[in-house]
């Protein structure tokens, strides 16, 4: 008997030794949440890097540009996105009432402009601009308040003024262009006269419609900014016992919002030609793997998440705890001449491609704009990216029942996106010299 109560003592001990091996050799490291997940069970956080995230570029053939506080002039041929030509159409208002000595004489006129440190292209040529008067006045059309890149006036061909300079894209000194003699005297005469043109902006507007600032005949090599702090100065002299140089002031007139740049392309022949009004979306897998991005010009990145309700599936899913999304500029797009945009907004959007609200988060307490946190490589270009905490926006799109056509445009912020051409081309996710991540952490609950 007792060697019978010996041996079930000893079977007893073994089969605890092995339940114990069992439950401790299993047990994976858990992180518990409380409350707010699982009522005081115990869960995971699993990292899914295979939900699918949709790249394509959209097209808009007219993009708004009144009142940029920029004017662009150039031009310049990018063998990705084509010949892109700017000028800008801006008005001048008559200078403040002066009574000038009947000994007045005039001088010279100019048109004086303040570089603006925006440039797109090959700097280290010279600039060749020209100033050209515009035959019909800056009206918008019926029911229009503001002008964009594609609309046009017509302009007297031969230029009031020429310039042919190098000009160092960080210089901020004006730069003058001479403008034509005749045009000069005509002005002065009616100032010195009390022309009724010369007594109000409405007035004068009639009479001088505007003038436009362009690449000259035989073209530039870059786009230039300049501030829209321009004047036209009219130069003259006053004989008394001695000779006194003076100048009246036609400064630069926006109060009717119509200063616009117009900015057109030449398309052909580069992979964006299958882009037109009709074709105004095109995936990234008809585009070798991808999307981009050049506000003034209409093309903007949108990023789709198609599979995002995959994770319904998954029998320990619980919630989306973070997602980020990486977007990487295709190694090699970009250079000196031709920089990144320094910021890089996310505007939600649906199947129309409108632009919504941009995302945000929290910081120091207060809600901000996610601007992409732009990270250079500048010395081997492999680790240049843009970043977006994208947890709230799909935590809601997941709930999506519907066939989601919902996304997110990538575009820089909307001043600076019509204040300079900057451009941007990024890969998906099976481009090998950018490719798109996205890095989905969710909560996963064990029984």
């Amino acid at each position: 008997m007792k060697k019978i109560t010996a041996i079930y003592s000893a079977y007893r001990l073994s089969i605890l030794i092995l339940l114990t091996t069992i439950l401790f050799g299993c047990e994976k490291t858990k992180i518990q949440f409380g409350q707010d997940f699982t009522d005081n069970s115990y869960s995971n956080i699993i990292l899914v890097d295979t939900i699918t995230a949709e790249l394509s570029t959209v097209y808009s053939d007219s993009v708004p540009t009144s009142a940029s506080g920029t004017m662009l002039a150039g031009d310049y041929v990018d063998n990705i996105f084509g010949k892109v030509t700017a000028k800008s159409f801006f008005e001048v208002s008559p200078p403040a009432f002066t009574e000038l000595p009947t000994s007045s004489t005039f001088d010279s006129l100019e048109l004086i402009l303040r570089p603006g440190k925006t440039y797109y292209g090959d700097t280290t040529y010279d600039i060749q601009l020209s100033v050209y008067q515009l035959k019909n006045e800056l009206l918008f059309p019926l029911y229009q308040t503001q002008f964009f890149n594609n609309n046009d006036f017509d302009v007297d061909p031969v230029p009031l003024g020429s310039i042919n300079t190098l000009l160092s894209p960080n210089n901020t000194d004006s730069i003058s262009i001479r403008l034509n003699d005749a045009t000069g005297k005509n002005l002065f005469e009616l100032y010195k006269s009390k022309d009724y043109a010369m007594q109000s902006t409405p007035n004068f507007l009639t009479y001088f419609k505007g003038l436009q600032l362009a690449a000259s005949s035989t073209g530039m090599h870059a786009v230039y900014g300049f501030h829209d702090s321009v004047i036209m100065r009219l130069h003259y002299h006053v004989t008394d016992i001695f000779s006194e140089n003076k100048f009246l002031d036609f400064p630069f007139y926006n109060n009717d919002n119509k200063q616009f740049n117009q900015v057109k392309t030449e398309r052909s022949g580069t992979p964006l030609s299958v882009f037109n009004s009709t074709n105004n979306e095109v995936v990234s897998t008809s585009t070798n793997n991808t999307a981009f991005i050049q506000p003034l010009t209409g093309l903007m990145a949108k990023v789709k998440f198609p599979t995002i309700r995959n994770l319904l599936l998954r029998p320990d899913y619980l919630k989306i705890l973070k997602a980020e999304l990486v977007v990487k500029p295709v190694k090699g797009s970009y250079n000196g001449n031709m920089p990144l945009p320094t910021e890089l907004l996310a505007y939600t959007t649906d199947q129309r491609n409108f632009f919504g609200s941009p995302l945000a988060s929290v910081v120091s307490g207060a809600s901000a704009s996610e601007t992409g946190n732009l990270t250079t490589d500048p010395i081997y270009n492999e680790n240049t990216f843009y970043t977006y905490d994208v947890t709230s926006y799909l935590q809601q799109q997941i709930l999506v029942s519907t066939a989601n056509q919902n996304g997110l445009l990538l575009a820089p912020p909307v001043a600076s996106s019509i204040a300079g051409i900057r451009r941007a081309i990024i890969g998906d996710q099976k481009n090998t010299q950018g490719p798109l991540q996205l890095k989905i952490y969710y909560v996963s609950v064990n029984p």
